[in-house]
């Protein structure tokens, strides 16, 4: 393909992908120069990916500038977290295991994820989120974040389709998968509703046993570790009434 045609077959690609009109394309020698705006960050990286994969493109300098919304770094990584834990929760899609770190508008992403797909979801949810200059992925591919895949699918939506846990401040809720253990963690706004929230996620089909890592805003951690402890099943260790009145001291 001649200059000319790579330039107009990458444009065109472009033209069809409405986050795209306002980038424009030169070549040279088979390098392609991309410049221009786009609203999110996932356009840039959308826009470097159909460049790439056009025939007579050998390399890609991606000079895209990202037009977003300025926001501080917590506000930044509160978007990227209910993203990560609401967008696909109506599939069972959820990743409340991924920790969101926000510097300056570049999001940083660590955790695991189950495969490549979900790396990708994740990756893209968070790249096109408002406010966020830049992507860096620190995941890890885990496939055996649980093993059976429709009992995490059955947690999640628990955890994340509830609209009463949605509309409270009950977030964030994490949970970890190991085995058919489910590790909650977090906080909570009061007792009754993590009860709530424990009976509902040991009532999900294939889950053997739920490990409490719930905090109850308000309660000192060591008084709530020392009852957790206390109300332990059968054969583990619990503690007298007199060390949980010690532990608020």
């Amino acid at each position: 393909m001649s200059i000319k045609d790579v330039q107009r077959a990458v444009q065109q690609a472009f033209n069809r992908n409405p986050h795209l009109l306002d980038v424009s394309v030169s070549s040279s020698r088979g390098m392609v120069s991309l410049e221009g705006t786009v609203a999110h960050y996932q356009d840039k990286v959308d826009a470097e990916t159909i460049a790439t994969q056009t025939p007579g493109v050998r390399s890609v300098r991606n000079g895209i500038v990202v037009r977003t919304p300025v926001m501080e770094d917590p506000e930044i990584e509160r978007k990227v977290e209910e993203r990560l834990r609401f967008a696909r929760a109506d599939l069972g899609l959820t990743f409340p295991q991924i920790a969101v770190e926000a510097v300056k508008g570049v999001v940083y992403l660590t955790g695991p994820v189950k495969d490549s797909i979900e790396r990708a979801v994740v990756l893209s949810l968070a790249g096109s989120t408002d406010g966020v200059l830049s992507v860096k992925d620190r995941l890890s591919v885990e496939p055996d974040l649980l093993a059976d895949e429709t009992t995490r699918t059955r947690v999640n939506k628990v955890i994340y389709s509830d609209p009463e846990l949605s509309r409270s401040a009950d977030i964030p809720i994490k949970a970890s998968f190991a085995n058919g253990t489910v590790t909650l963690m977090g906080s909570i706004s009061d007792p009754q509703r993590k009860d709530s929230l424990l009976s509902r996620v040991r009532d999900v089909y294939g889950v053997s046993f739920v490990e409490d890592a719930l905090v109850v805003r308000g309660q000192p951690s060591a008084i709530q570790s020392s009852l957790s402890r206390s109300m332990s099943p059968c054969g583990e260790t619990s503690i007298s009434r007199q060390e949980v009145a010690h532990a608020g001291h």
